[in-house]
């Protein structure tokens, strides 16, 4: 038994990696990927007219968002009983 547990210890050993053989991974060169870089990808495939309908259609959904988020935060004060802004903003 002494003989298999020396092997295997050996072996685990001889797989760890040392300083001298770490060095710079091939793949650390790649460029990285960014937001930008996606949306340049995707935008080279459209013409400028679908891309500024996308947009157009991007920016009306958001004011959408945020307008019914300010309605909701409205209508909790609303019920709340809350007067003034200060209040809604939990300054007083």
């Amino acid at each position: 038994m002494s003989t298999i547990s020396s092997a295997s210890s050996s072996t685990t050993t001889a797989s760890r990696p040392t300083a001298r053989n770490l060095g710079p991974k091939p793949q650390d060169n790649r460029i990285p990927v960014t937001p930008a870089v996606l949306r340049g990808i995707f935008a080279s495939s459209r013409t400028p007219l679908e891309e500024r309908s996308i947009s157009r259609v991007a920016f009306f959904r958001f004011t959408g968002f945020l307008l019914s988020c300010l309605g909701i935060a409205w209508a909790a004060a609303r019920g709340r009983g809350i007067k003034n802004s200060a209040a809604l903003l939990g300054v007083v």
